[in-house]
C-alpha cells in the first residue's frame, strides 16, 4: 500500500506568539544597552567638556599670577571675588642710570612677541629691603635705550646665544622718581590685567572669564566659558591659612588668591537635570613675601 508523503507541519499560533514575545524581550534589551551606552558617552563627553573649561582657564590664569609680586602686584579687587586688577610682570633687568624723572635699564632675554605684545603699564625697582616701588604716572617706554648709560656703570647686557634672544637696553620714563632708584636696582615692566567673571557672549546665558589688557591698547578676550555661578576668587591675607571671601584691606596685605574655577558643560545629558558640573579649587601665592 504507497502512502502519501506527509505535509510539513507548520507553526502554531502560541508558537508564534511565544516567538514574538520572545524576541519583543530581547530587542528592548537590546534597545535598553545602547540607550544606556548613549548616556553614558553623553554623561562622559558633557564631564570632559567641563573639566575642559576649568583647565584651559587656569592655565592662563597662571601664565598671569605666577610672577606677580606680594605687596603691590595686586591693584584692585571687587567685592564678591568677581572681578581683580593684577600687575603681570613681563620683563625684568638692572637700572644703569637714574635722574627725578628717568631712568635707563638693561633688561634680561625675554621671548619677542611677549616682549612687544601691547599694555606697558608702567615699572617697578627694588630696594635694598627688597620693596618693589611701582612707577605708573606719566611711565614711558622707549625701546631704544641708551647705551652709554650702562656701559658706563660697567653693566653688561647679554647677547644673543645660540638662537636664544638677546637683552636690551632701553630707557624708562615717569611724572616723578622718588626715591631716585640706585644704580643696579633689579627693575620689572610690568601690564595691568584684569580678569572678570561676567556674562558670557560666545555662549550666551551663561557665565565666561574675560581677561582684559587695562591699559590702552585696551584689548577684551572671553577666555573660557561656561562657568557656574559659584566660581571667582578669595583672598589670603597675611599669614592666614584660610582664604576670606573679603577684599582686604589694605589690598596690599593680599598674599595670594583661591581660585573656585567651577567649569559646566555646553550641554544637559540625556538624562540629566542640569548640565555637567566640574569642580576645581586651587590657591595660588604671589611671590616675595616679606612675611
Amino acid at each position: 500500500m504507497t502512502r502519501l508523503p506527509r505535509a510539513p507541519r507548520g507553526f502554531t499560533m502560541i508558537e508564534l506568539l511565544i516567538g514574538m514575545i520572545i524576541l519583543s524581550i530581547v530587542g528592548a534589551s537590546l534597545i535598553r544597552l545602547v540607550v544606556d551606552q548613549t548616556r553614558f558617552m553623553d554623561h562622559q563627553e558633557a564631564g570632559r567638556a567641563a573639566r575642559s573649561v576649568s583647565r584651559s582657564s587656569l592655565n592662563r590664569v597662571l601664565s598671569d599670577l605666577r610672577m606677580v609680586e606680594a605687596v603691590g602686584g595686586m591693584e584692585s579687587a571687587v567685592a564678591g571675588g568677581k572681578d581683580f586688577t593684577v600687575r603681570v610682570p613681563y620683563a625684568f633687568g638692572v637700572i644703569c642710570s637714574a635722574t627725578a624723572t628717568a631712568a635707563t635699564a638693561s633688561l634680561m632675554p625675554v621671548d619677542s612677541a611677549m616682549f612687544a605684545a601691547p599694555g606697558f603699564s608702567g615699572f617697578a625697582w627694588r630696594n635694598s629691603a627688597g620693596v618693589y616701588t611701582y612707577v605708573t604716572a606719566g611711565a614711558t617706554l622707549n625701546t631704544a635705550g641708551t647705551v652709554a648709560n650702562c656701559t658706563g656703570p660697567a653693566i653688561n647686557t647679554l647677547a644673543a646665544f645660540n638662537g636664544s634672544p638677546a637683552g636690551r637696553i632701553v630707557n624708562l620714563g615717569a611724572t616723578s622718581l622718588a626715591p631716585v632708584p640706585p644704580v643696579g636696582s633689579i627693575v620689572f615692566l610690568f601690564r595691568r590685567v584684569r580678569y572678570e567673571f561676567k556674562a558670557s557672549v560666545a555662549l550666551p546665558g551663561s557665565t565666561g572669564l574675560w581677561r582684559t589688557m587695562a591699559t590702552a591698547p585696551v584689548n577684551t578676550e572671553e577666555i573660557a566659558t561656561p562657568f557656574d555661578a559659584t566660581a571667582g576668587v578669595r583672598f589670603y591675607v597675611l599669614n592666614g591659612a584660610v582664604a576670606q571671601a573679603a577684599v582686604p584691606a589694605p589690598l596690599s596685605d593680599t598674599r595670594g588668591l583661591e581660585f573656585r574655577l567651577d567649569g559646566l558643560s555646553e550641554t544637559t545629558p540625556r538624562g540629566k537635570a542640569a548640565p555637567i558640573r566640574s569642580e576645581l579649587t586651587t590657591s595660588i601665592f604671589f611671590e616675595n613675601r616679606p612675611d
